[in-house]
């Protein structure tokens, strides 16, 4: 009896050691991934030229400069990662499609992103942000134009706040939630952005990340 219990009590310290072990690479690994990517996100983001505030008219639809604009910029990020975006679009499309129409993004699903990615956010980030000075990008006015092209198709973009997102990460909580942001669209912004659907469905889910 007393050796069955000893095997008993083995074979429960192994699964357990297994769930530790599990838990470390699927969730708190990929987490501090997280917390640093985000880390150099928020730095890089000073780099674009034109940090002003950017206040568009009142009620005023997207213009089709601005959505061009705005189409440019993702496609350099998505040339410049290369075949890195491509191994990685189908599950960039799966999560978009897991999170499409909700008002609050549970980032444990975007997790995924940072398993066998390496530095891909930051590499991304770094990408953007000489795509944005070299069209002409605000940092203001590039994240309107974000959350208005994605209104248009029915997706909410986050409104990051870098200080509340850290601390979350670093006090261990490894589920940071946000409110993903949505406004009215006028169909005037649907008719620009509706040609390019199916590129920035599949672009969505690094605008997780402040892309």
């Amino acid at each position: 009896m007393a050796r069955w219990v000893m095997w008993g009590c083995l074979g429960l310290l192994l699964v357990a050691g297994a769930l530790g072990v599990g838990v470390y690479f699927l969730l708190i690994r990929p987490a501090q991934a997280l917390l640093g990517e985000f880390t150099q996100v928020f730095r890089l983001e000073q780099e674009v030229r034109d940090q002003r505030p950017y206040t568009p008219p009142p009620g005023a639809p997207l213009s089709p400069d601005q959505v061009q604009r705005f189409v440019r910029v993702q496609r350099e990020v998505r040339q410049g990662l290369g075949a890195r975006f491509t191994a990685l679009e189908g599950r960039l499309e799966q999560l978009s499609q897991q999170v499409g129409g909700r008002a609050q993004l549970d980032y444990r699903v975007a997790l995924d992103l940072f398993r066998d990615s390496g530095a891909l956010v930051t590499e991304a980030k770094r990408l953007q942000v000489q795509a944005l000075n070299r069209h002409g990008f605000s940092v203001g006015e590039y994240a309107w134009v974000r959350r208005e092209v994605y209104s248009a198709l029915g997706y909410g973009v986050p409104t990051l706040n870098p200080q509340e997102i850290l601390r979350q990460i670093g006090s261990g909580d490894f589920n940071p939630k946000v409110d993903l942001s949505r406004s009215p669209a006028p169909q005037a912004s649907l008719r620009l952005v509706e040609p390019y659907r199916q590129e920035l469905q599949r672009y969505y889910p690094l605008t997780w990340f402040g892309l």
